[in-house]
């Protein structure tokens, strides 16, 4: 069930397994990520039309272009003349691009990491970050080998980040967080590497290193992170190990 969430004067946020957001820029509407379903379409115009107003909507922002973040693209077009915008239809300057309306100002900057194509969101007059996939609730963002420069990769993307200063962070997917749930991940993220390595040259087993790394307890709550989430990065940094590339 999807919930509402306003987090700024303003600008609210679609909260389910698939979010999405949208800003009253100031006379007209921006949006951020399209869902996952085409069929939508109608929920999500009455709830536009209930928090920020029947108005024009000017542009759709894309974290990235994955078929869970773009399926209202078309509609959002048709609708209402939007743009869509991500890395896939437009250049993403160095420095970002911003769009600025009478009421705030919203930027685009590249980042890309779960995908070639990744974008971040940031609003900095409300400090609120759309950080797409790239924070998966304890998941390494990238489906691939975590050879040493992915690796370095992902940890310079935490980096950039948390050095926005984000009061809230909304991801991809799931319930929204906050810039101490990117450090944790980050600090998680070493840990994981240093203990999988430590085991290794231990010459303890997959299995028993598996056995040893449980989650932490301060993330057993995390979005279905017991489930799999913990095994699967486990896996990535295990094969990571077992490469030489720890």
């Amino acid at each position: 069930m999807a919930e509402l969430i306003e987090l700024a004067d303003g600008l609210f946020v679609r909260q389910a397994v698939d979010n999405m957001g949208w800003a009253d820029m100031g006379g007209w509407a921006l949006v951020i990520d399209a869902l996952e379903q085409a069929d939508l379409a109608s929920e999500v115009r009455i709830a536009m039309g209930r928090t920020v107003g029947v108005q024009s909507v000017r542009f759709v922002l894309n974290t990235h272009t994955h078929g869970d973040h773009v399926a209202l693209n078309p509609w959002f077009a048709r609708e209402f003349g939007a743009q869509v915008i991500n890395a896939r239809t437009a250049s993403i300057p160095a420095k970002g691009r911003s769009f600025r309306g009478d009421r705030r100002e919203c930027w685009v900057h590249a980042q890309p990491c779960h995908t070639a194509q990744d974008c971040v969101i940031w609003f900095p007059g409300d400090r609120i970050l759309f950080a797409g996939d790239l924070f998966g609730w304890g998941l390494i963002p990238w489906e691939g080998n975590l050879r040493p420069d992915k690796q370095a990769q992902v940890v310079e993307t935490y980096r950039r980040l948390i050095g926005f200063g984000a009061k809230h962070v909304v991801p991809g997917h799931g319930p929204l967080c906050t810039t101490d749930h990117l450090q944790r991940w980050l600090a998680y993220f070493d840990e994981l590497r240093e203990r999988v390595r430590d085991g290794i040259e231990r010459g303890l087993s997959d299995d028993e290193i598996a056995r040893a790394v449980v989650p932490p307890p301060d993330m057993t709550d995390w979005w279905r992170f017991l489930q799999w989430k913990h095994a699967d990065s486990l896996k990535k940094v295990l094969k990571a190990g077992r490469s030489g590339w720890l």
